[in-house]
């Protein structure tokens, strides 16, 4: 395992809030002496993108921070049609919770000029559909040389969740994703980290974590349960509780050493049939374009998670 960080890293979240975006966004809230949250970029995904920046809006007010900028971006797929998940995540993104109006608006830049720009010099967390991440460096291919690194949550080696073989944010951009992972060329030292759903299906957040969460702190901890326990019932039920998938990409950027990576070099499917959005892995590949998570200190993470979020009410 990696060593810990000993210095503040300085991080752009792309995401669409989404009930894991949300908790991932206030765990990079909660770690201020450790990480340094430049910009919030958003995306079609989960929900509309109206919704997701609406929502990145209220989860930064919550996390009491109205100082980082919220960039609205991309509204649909490079050239598939959009996908959203309300079932899972509530028609409003959030499991049903209303949280406060943002304070403040949306910045001025899009998303992908804040991504050629801010987030040049820092590591990028991709937690939505790549759309945004991938018209960046279509715009300035450069750019894979210019980020410190970039962490993604997305795709599935075993079984995905919204098809048999695909994961969500994959699926929902499959072209983006090819773009991303496939035909950027990455530096050694700056390749993608990636988070699988085998890698975030290690980590399950169980209803007493979330009674405990929730008698832990305040307004914050309070929101956080319930959002988490406002995902899909029966999914999480037959899993044995709810995945934090995202958070588990920014915790990357802050303990590196709560996580195994394997370097692989990754093939995206973007054919229209059964395999759409498949993310296929090849361990023993000589050319590797990527890290992948393949374990988890899962007791580690979920205690120091909860912490966090009771240390961002304090």
């Amino acid at each position: 395992m990696a060593a810990p960080t000993s210095t503040p890293t300085d991080i752009v979240i792309d995401c669409d809030p989404g009930i894991d975006d949300a908790i991932a966004l206030l765990l990079a809230m909660s770690c201020r002496d450790r990480v340094t949250l430049s910009a919030i970029t958003t995306t079609h995904g989960n929900v509309p993108l109206a919704l997701t920046s609406r929502n990145a809006l209220r989860v930064r007010t919550l996390g009491g921070r109205p100082d980082i900028p919220v960039h609205a971006g991309c509204p649909r797929p490079l050239t598939v049609a959009p996908t959203h998940a309300p079932h899972a995540h509530g028609n409003n993104g959030l499991g049903g919770v209303t949280l406060a109006e943002g304070e403040g608006g949306l910045a001025v830049e899009h998303s992908v000029d804040a991504l050629t720009s801010v987030a040049a010099g820092r590591t990028l967390v991709a937690v939505g559909p790549l759309t945004n991440v991938a018209v960046a460096l279509v715009k300035r291919p450069e750019l894979a040389g210019l980020w410190r690194r970039l962490v993604i949550m997305g795709g599935a080696i075993a079984a995905g969740n919204t098809t048999a073989q695909a994961e969500f944010n994959i699926f929902s951009d499959p072209e983006a994703a090819r773009t991303v992972l496939t035909t950027t060329d990455w530096p050694a030292a700056a390749r993608p980290v990636i988070f699988p759903l085998d890698a975030t299906h290690q980590a399950l957040v169980t209803p007493d974590w979330l009674d405990e969460l929730a008698a832990s702190g305040g307004a914050v901890c309070r929101a956080a349960a319930e959002m988490l326990g406002g995902y899909e019932r029966r999914a999480a039920a037959a899993r044995g509780g709810v995945c934090v998938h995202d958070a588990m990409a920014v915790a990357w950027t802050i303990r590196p050493e709560l996580f195994e990576t394997r370097a692989a070099r990754i093939e995206v499917v973007t054919d229209s049939g059964a395999a759409q959005g498949r993310t296929v892995a090849d361990f023993g590949s000589s050319e590797p374009g990527a890290d992948i998570v393949t374990g988890v200190d899962a007791p580690a993470f979920l205690d120091w998670l909860k912490e966090r979020l009771v240390a961002l009410d304090a």
